[in-house]
């Protein structure tokens, strides 16, 4: 799987939005000032899974804010307990303790933390964490900054487009941002992406001539997402209102109605419309009553994704099969490592033979 930061836009009020200070992983209810105390200044060296497992409610991707659709992470988990978030290495070391009212999600090429914590914290904690942060290699808290993300989309009001037929001049590269900027597609994000691109059609409106979503569907079936090949071909999935990116892995997830599938790479459907979403964040703007709801299935990582269904947790690899059956209460893969949770908790495991 590809590997990519981009900065993206930020809201100013994030100055504030730091998290608390880095804990050992066998003491996760350890609190920022407890760090301070013990004249921590950097995360630990990585631990030991304790015995019994880790025992936060949830361990899920990392939502990189470089693109939309969004792009899991590698290397780290967002986690929570009681209804907080934190962030974990991906062998279990906690970065940041369960303090965050949202998901840890990542920004930039600057490798910024996005977190919330409550109670918030000034200045001062802020720039000694973020220095924390970096000396031990984690990156660093988001300070607010603008920026950058990418999508892509078919535009309907393209010049000379041709109307009987997929037409490749009509692809379009926006950059979300305060404006954004709309672009002829530049070749070298093929390289980036992967060959299929999730893409929506559009009309451009607006004073700088934006992209509006949900755009008119693509064909009378009522596809609003789609791909477009780098050949110059569509994939078409009846009735999809969302489309997760392949890069260059084998499948991909589609959502169909509230449900979400995985696909291969000629449009084929590898599995039934049965899955939940994992990882993301809906916001409060989707979704005012639960905004840390999930808003994605997981894109398949070094060939494997996580994936929910009815409740309960499985693991899914490139031919669409679940190498480990969807009956646990939790299942954590983000390209490297893998986390299953049992009733004490959560354990590292090797992937299924």
């Amino acid at each position: 799987m590809r590997r990519k930061l981009l900065c993206l836009t930020v809201a100013t009020g994030l100055l504030l939005s730091a998290c608390a200070g880095p804990t050992s992983a066998s003491n996760p209810s350890a609190t920022a000032e407890d760090a301070t105390a013990a004249g921590t200044s950097a995360a630990p060296a990585p631990t030991v899974t304790p015995e019994p497992g880790l025992p936060y409610d949830e361990i899920r991707t990392v939502e990189e804010l470089d693109a939309i659709p969004s792009t899991p992470g590698e290397g780290y988990f967002t986690m929570s307990r009681n209804g907080l978030w934190g962030l974990m290495r991906a062998d279990g070391t906690e970065v940041l303790p369960c303090q965050s009212t949202a998901p840890v999600s990542r920004c930039g090429a600057e490798d910024h933390w996005i977190c919330f914590p409550d109670p918030p914290m000034g200045w001062e904690k802020f720039d000694a964490l973020s220095a924390d942060l970096t000396q031990a290699g984690d990156g660093a808290l988001c300070p607010g900054h603008g920026g950058l993300s990418d999508m892509f989309f078919y535009d309907l009001d393209s010049p000379g487009r041709d109307i009987h037929a997929l037409d490749p001049s009509a692809l379009r590269w926006y950059q979300v941002g305060t404006p954004g900027e709309v672009r002829e597609m530049d070749d070298t994000l093929w390289d980036t992406y992967g060959d299929l691109l999730p893409v929506f059609s559009a009309h451009e409106e607006g004073e700088e001539g934006d992209p509006k979503f949900p755009g008119d569907p693509v064909d009378d079936e009522g596809v609003l997402y789609w791909y477009f090949c780098k050949d110059g071909s569509g994939l078409y999935i009846t009735d999809a209102v969302q489309a997760g990116w392949f890069f260059d892995e084998e499948l991909a997830p589609v959502q169909i109605g509230d449900a979400w599938t995985y696909i291969d790479r000629t449009g084929h459907q590898k599995t039934e419309t049965i899955y939940s979403a994992t990882w993301g964040a809906q916001g409060e703007y989707d979704n005012p009553g639960d905004p840390n709801a999930p808003k994605y299935a997981a894109c398949l990582q070094n060939g494997y994704a996580a994936v929910c269904r009815d409740g309960k947790w499985g693991l899914l690899d490139s031919t669409g099969t679940e190498v480990i059956p969807c009956e646990h209460p939790g299942v954590a893969w983000e390209g490297t490592t893998l986390w299953v949770k049992s009733e004490d908790g959560w354990h590292r495991e090797e992937l299924p033979a």
